[in-house]
């Protein structure tokens, strides 16, 4: 899975590394199609929770209607809006105003419970297995470079040192002076989390997205690896891994010689 990579705090505390949080992303468009399962269809600027799995469509009034995916078949959006801890990050990902995604209620059963419906994202087009993706944030506190800690602070000649003038009575080096405090950052990464759905059901985490996007098309397992690499393509991102799928597709369709 790919991350895009900010810090976005430093805090001036000795304390040890955090555990990570690991939340579902909030993504907000500017433009939507929704299709709902009563067959009736909604516009309006949205935003889909994917830790709640809910969609909040704002209405022309001024009030937001709240729909879940057991309400929605499928929606369509367009003009996505950084991601607000994002927005004005220096390496914040930007979004292409022009790119429509589409997203899809499907049922999935989480953690091998009964199955439910959740909002997914339609990566590949239609064929026998299409890949999805689920998008979600991590955050947790890293130790940062030059700080603290043995082997963290570089680039600094002492006086005495080797090849450097001065130094303490008989030539020897003085002691080199405390370590700063050990400082800490609040690293958020978006990620992407990439399944499979079959067409006789059922959908399939890609723990491995390589490697069992090739398990899931035995047959077709050499010809796959040969594209991937006459292609390079880098199966943790998103467009590549969507081609790699797409290709697959095409070969399980093709008729059998």
């Amino acid at each position: 899975m790919k991350a895009w990579v900010v810090v976005i705090a430093l805090l001036l505390v000795d304390a040890p590394a955090r555990a990570q949080a690991n939340r579902g992303a909030r993504l907000e468009f500017q433009f939507s199609r929704v299709v709902l399962t009563s067959g009736d269809t909604l516009a309006g600027p949205v935003a889909v929770n994917l830790a709640a799995d809910l969609l909040y469509l704002a209405q022309p009034d001024g009030t937001v209607r709240t729909l879940a995916p057991a309400a929605v078949a499928a929606f369509a959006v367009q003009g996505e809006r950084p991601y607000p801890a994002l927005a004005n990050t220096r390496n914040a990902r930007l979004p292409d105003p022009r790119e429509i995604r589409l997203f899809l209620t499907l049922p999935w059963s989480r953690k091998r419970g009964r199955p439910e419906p959740v909002f997914f994202e339609q990566l590949s087009g239609t064929g026998p297995v299409v890949l999805l993706r689920r998008q979600h944030v991590v955050s947790r506190t890293v130790t940062l470079e030059g700080t603290g800690g043995p082997g963290t602070v570089t680039g600094v000649n002492f006086p005495g040192a080797a090849g450097t003038s001065g130094g303490g009575r008989g030539g020897r080096n003085p002691a080199p002076p405390a370590a700063a405090p050990t400082r800490y950052g609040t690293l958020i990464e978006m990620r992407d989390t990439y399944y499979l759905a079959f067409a006789q059901g059922g959908i399939q985490l890609l723990s491995a997205p390589k490697k069992d996007v090739f398990a899931a098309f035995p047959e077709y397992a050499l010809k796959l690896q040969g594209y991937a690499l006459e292609h390079q393509l880098d199966c943790n991102n998103a467009r590549e891994l969507a081609d790699l799928v797409s290709y697959a597709n095409s070969l399980a369709g093709s008729p059998k010689p």
